[in-house]
């Protein structure tokens, strides 16, 4: 065999092994890296999607107006140029309070008046809590919750959490928690005859219920997604020759972490517009049961005004589209 007919062979061989060598390194380093380096980039969208959608619902609550907010959530990532394969994801919205709402609810509110009978008419008041998982990412396991007013970081494989925004649980705010409550008494107008009046003729209870979409309770793929709330101003009620009224705080400690800081929040802002107001109506008889937890009872003798309860709901429904 001639030296020149086997030179081409030679050739062609070592132009395949260096095409071999190119495309196993390809596929072994940067086909991987571009695809975590994308999917980094997702999961940084997502943190962002759960940061805006977190203060919409911050906002719904404070303003307590007829709204609708909604932040994209891509539910998949990890594709580029040369690798259009891209992982999923799952959005889920659900009750932050087990099943059985006759018990349950962030917040209680109960009344009673001369024509009810037995404990009068209680309502609970719930939130939500919602959180993102990726499936089949080219990263690390990495989601994300949303609970109380607060977003965390979620490692899927592992089952833990920590907050994103606060270096350890004990440094963790509860801001959201001084929107869903307002207690405003309406002091009786002075007059000829009452010239000191102290009585208060009625209290408005503003209360915010954030309850998830039944129709939209989840949503998954690799494509876009949603997170979707809708708010509400309820017609107010009026329930009037009220005798007594009962508020209290219903997230038992073992609900979630740090919720004795949630509880303290929460009941500092009831506080703040109720217990320091009502204290200087000579009408209205204070209690206070256990911490957490306000009684009133209205005198109703000759020479005090009937008492009327307003209660103003703002309904708030959360769903993953």
């Amino acid at each position: 065999m001639r030296d020149d007919a086997v030179a081409p062979v030679i050739a062609v061989m070592l132009i395949l092994a260096i095409a071999v060598t190119f495309f196993a390194a390809w596929h072994a380093y940067y086909v991987p890296s571009m695809k975590a380096q994308s999917e980094i980039s997702h999961i940084k969208d997502v943190e962002t999607g759960f940061l805006k959608f977190s203060s919409d619902i911050e906002t719904a609550a404070s303003m307590k107006k007829k709204m609708k907010l909604s932040e994209p959530i891509l539910l998949g990532g990890g594709d580029f140029t040369f690798d259009p394969v891209k992982s999923g994801g799952e959005l889920k919205v659900w009750n932050a309070s087990p099943l059985d709402t006759s018990t349950t609810g962030y917040f209680r509110f109960n009344w009673t008046n001369k024509s009810s009978v037995g404990s009068g008419t209680m309502q609970n008041f719930s939130l939500v809590k919602f959180s993102y998982k990726p499936v089949n990412n080219f990263w690390q396991d990495q989601g994300y919750g949303w609970s109380y007013g607060n977003v965390f970081v979620l490692n899927t494989e592992r089952n833990l959490s920590i907050p994103l925004q606060f270096a350890r649980w004990s440094e963790v705010t509860y801001g959201l928690a001084e929107s869903l409550v307002e207690v405003e008494p309406v002091q009786s107008v002075s007059t000829a005859e009452n010239p000191t009046n102290r009585n208060c003729s009625s209290i408005t209870i503003r209360v915010v219920d954030i309850t998830p979409d039944s129709r939209h309770l989840q949503t998954s793929g690799n494509g876009n997604g949603m997170l979707v709330l809708e708010s509400v101003v309820m017609p107010p009620e009026e329930i009037t020759y009220a005798t007594s009224m009962h508020l209290s705080i219903n997230t038992p400690p073992d609900r979630f972490r740090n919720s004795t800081l949630w509880n303290s929040t929460l009941w500092k802002a009831v506080n703040a517009t109720s217990v320091e107001r009502l204290s200087q109506c000579e009408n209205v008889v204070m209690a206070f049961p256990s911490d957490h937890e306000t009684r009133l009872m209205f005198k109703t003798d000759p020479g005090y005004p009937n008492m009327t309860l307003i209660r103003e709901t703002t309904e708030i429904k959360v769903g993953a589209y």
